[in-house]
């Protein structure tokens, strides 16, 4: 989720990898290619260098495909240590890790009810300094190019036209030759060292004041070497290359290729000067006559005749006194553009993704049930507001139906089985039914109006006989919240907000007989009774709600969970430490789980929230300012840049803890938790390939996710059931 320099999802890494693949195709194609013609060679670099301006662009335009290349994004555990036997209780300072006190030990109470969390700590505005260092050597680079522009103006701005009418018409016959269409400038300077050929749009020749003394042979081999390169175009090709160079220069693979580019302009230009008629010999003599009379000069935006440095001379003359007169072969030019054509979109399409590490596994969808899944047209997999889904041991999926008032059982493959209990308000009967826990033993418990107990009857394999129901007060809320069975006590949470008090979060404890006088209340946890809904007064005594309002997007919540043990597991966002509560409040442990380094909010979704809750303010009837409990960013008018350590914190089977971080790059449809073992060992990490919602909250078994999908055209629900297998 952060976009972060290059326009790439992954930064400079995806870009750099890019440039390797269309870099290293290229210098594959210009190895094989080193016998034929030194014209195909330079096209094979210009496309190149062409391509690489292009990759930020065409990555953007063209469809991904995904390349595991990159590093694991996964955090780096370290191996837990072992467990002592026996193990003090600690308090909540304490470090100590992973270790559960002996229920028979006297436990300690906490120092303090409420941990004080700090405000959400926003990322750091310094430039990273691998951009910045990339941002330094590129820049240096361009600056380079435009002052060899600059320097290259001042020459033609020093110089002289040429007067001598010999030369003058042997370059209107070479220029006719060459299928030049313009004039081309020729100039006499006296500070140009060699012949060389600049201009863009206009294009020039400088020539030597010693050029008054040339024979004319060697204004022949001049003016076709030169006029060469007009017609090539060379000093836009040049262009091309130097601003790829400056762009990629932290790359030593486009050092490589500008150089091979170099060489093969060059030599592209002498086979076109022999394939005009020119002896091999006659011509390598001029270019060493030249080149001794060239002394080293500062860089201009143009290209030098006779430089020996680059491209190296002997390589040039030896290429020359070896070659063999023939034409550039269309055929060849035309293989190797189709080649690095296709290399340069690979690159551009391929986008590199992070390779999972052994410990990250990716769950598979194996039942998909509802509008999005199998038989949507029948009224078995039609849902309203799903409000509750479970498994059980046997993998069988349950769904519980706000709307429809019911209760559905399936298979693991999503096929529907039965319809349990049904909507009334008799025995066997619930309105609103709100929860569904299915026991060790078998039972199912279904909460609606009151809990109703099924069991498998004499001849079903499923449960589908009321066998018991418990009482609950009518005040009691009908959230969709995730209820445990301890010791036979059923345990289902509630909470309550108050106008201008804190709120509290507790489990009230359900028993044959009804309602315990026993609760359990929820430690107060970074700032977890300041959590209430926010709302506007209407009359004297009246008040209206406003959702959305009480908390910032992306501001770090507290978030908490019951074990099957009984104990309460609460996490507060803000860090990856967790702290276990025994039902009277005392502090059990502390877990510290794999804590990763803090990422920025996305761009986008930063400013799409803050476009969001701009119109949720602007919608009020009322000024913000006398809305009551409006979380303090939204009052400053900013929201956090920081992504929080953390979502939402769930218990599954075998008390495992499933905390929920923030998705990845690349994966914002998806689902990513991280699962502790309730020792505290860092046991994997699990992927959702599909955007399950949080109300209500999933199911997790030891093989198995049961959550809830809404279409987002038709907000219709559909449950969708996932296998997985932590690494063992």
């Amino acid at each position: 989720m952060d976009s972060l320099l290059p326009p790439d999802s992954l930064g400079m890494p995806g870009l750099l990898i890019r440039a390797t693949i269309l870099l290293s195709a290229a210098l594959a194609l210009a190895w094989l290619a080193r016998k034929g013609s030194a014209g195909v060679r330079h096209l094979l670099w210009t496309m190149t260098f062409a391509l690489l301006l292009g990759l930020p662009v065409l990555s953007l335009l063209a469809p991904s495909w995904d390349v595991p290349i990159l590093p694991s994004a996964g955090p780096s555990i370290p191996e837990p240590p072992e467990p002592p036997a026996e193990a003090p209780a600690v308090d909540g300072a304490g470090d100590a890790l992973f270790t559960l006190a002996p229920r028979v030990t006297p436990l300690p109470k906490a120092e303090a009810a409420t941990v004080a969390v700090a405000d959400p700590v926003s990322p750091p505005r310094a430039i990273p300094f691998a951009f910045l260092l990339w941002g330094i050597g590129c820049t240096a680079a361009l600056a380079s190019l435009a002052v060899g522009a600059v320097r290259c103006a001042r020459l033609v701005r020093a110089a002289s036209p040429l007067r001598d009418p010999v030369p003058l018409r042997q370059a209107e016959e070479v220029g006719r030759k060459l299928g030049i269409r313009g004039d081309v400038r020729l100039l006499v300077s006296p500070t140009a060292a060699t012949p060389m050929t600049g201009g863009l749009w206009r294009p020039v020749i400088l020539l030597p004041t010693s050029s008054a003394g040339w024979s004319r042979e060697r204004w022949g081999v001049v003016l076709m070497h030169e006029m060469t390169h007009v017609c090539r175009r060379d000093v836009l090709r040049q262009l091309v290359a130097r601003v790829a160079v400056a762009m990629y220069w932290i790359h030593p693979l486009s050092w490589v290729a500008a150089r091979q580019a170099a060489v093969a302009r060059e030599e592209a230009c002498d086979e076109k000067v022999l394939a005009l008629g020119t002896r091999p010999s006659d011509y390598a003599t001029h270019l060493l006559a030249l080149a001794a009379d060239a002394n080293p000069d500062r860089a201009a935006l143009s290209l030098p005749m006779g430089q020996r440095a680059h491209p190296p001379l002997e390589k040039r003359i030896l290429a020359i006194l070896n070659a063999h007169p023939g034409h550039r072969s269309t055929v060849a030019a035309g293989l190797v553009a189709v080649a690095i054509g296709i290399a340069g979109m690979s690159a551009a399409v391929a986008r590199p993704v992070r390779d999972v590490s052994a410990d990250t596994v990716t769950a598979v969808v194996t039942a998909r049930i509802g509008s999005l899944g199998i038989g949507a047209e029948s009224d078995e997999y039609i849902f309203g507001d799903v409000t509750s889904v479970a498994a059980d041991v046997h993998g069988r999926i349950y769904v519980a139906d706000r709307l429809g008032s019911s209760v559905r059982l399936f298979e693991a493959d999503g096929e529907f089985t039965a319809w349990i209990g049904r909507e009334g308000e008799g025995p066997g009967e619930f309105i609103w039914p709100v929860d569904i826990l299915p026991a060790a033993d078998g039972r199912l418990f279904v909460r609606g109006q009151r809990i109703t107990i099924f069991a498998a009857s004499a001849s079903s394999p499923y449960p589908d006989a009321v066998v018991e129901t418990w009482r609950i007060p009518p005040y009691a809320n009908s959230e969709s919240w995730r209820a445990r069975l301890v010791d036979g006590i059923y345990h289902y949470p509630h909470y309550q907000l108050w106008i201008d008090g804190p709120s509290e979060y507790f489990y009230m404890k359900y028993d044959p007989e009804g309602l315990t006088p026993d609760t359990v209340h929820v430690p107060d946890l970074a700032g977890l009774s300041s959590q209430r809904t926010a709302y506007y007064r209407v009359g004297q005594r009246g008040g209206r709600m406003v959702h959305g309002l009480n908390s910032a997007p992306f501001a770090p919540r507290a978030d908490w969970d019951m074990t099957g043990r009984g104990t309460i597991i609460v996490g507060d966002g803000e860090t990856y430490r967790l702290r276990e509560f025994a039902q009277d409040g005392q502090l059990l442990r502390t877990v510290d789980g794999p804590e990763t380094e803090r990422r920025a909010v996305p761009r986008a979704e930063h400013r799409d929230s803050i476009r969001a809750l701009d119109a949720r303010i602007d919608s009020l009837p009322v000024p913000l300012e006398e809305v009551m409990h409006v979380a303090p960013e939204i009052l400053r008018g900013e929201i956090p840049d920081s992504l929080p350590a953390s979502i939402a914190l769930h218990v599954g089977a075998s008390d495992r803890i499933w905390v929920e971080r923030w998705p990845p790059e690349g994966m914002a449809t998806s689902r990513y938790y991280d699962v502790l073992d309730y020792d505290g060992s860092y046991a994997g990490t699990v992927v959702v390939p599909v955007p399950l919602l949080a109300d209500p909250p999933p199911f997790f078994g030891d093989d198995v996710i049961v959550g809830v999908v809404s279409d987002p055209a038709m907000e219709i629900h559909s449950v969708v059931a996932l296998s997985f297998r932590l690494p063992q």
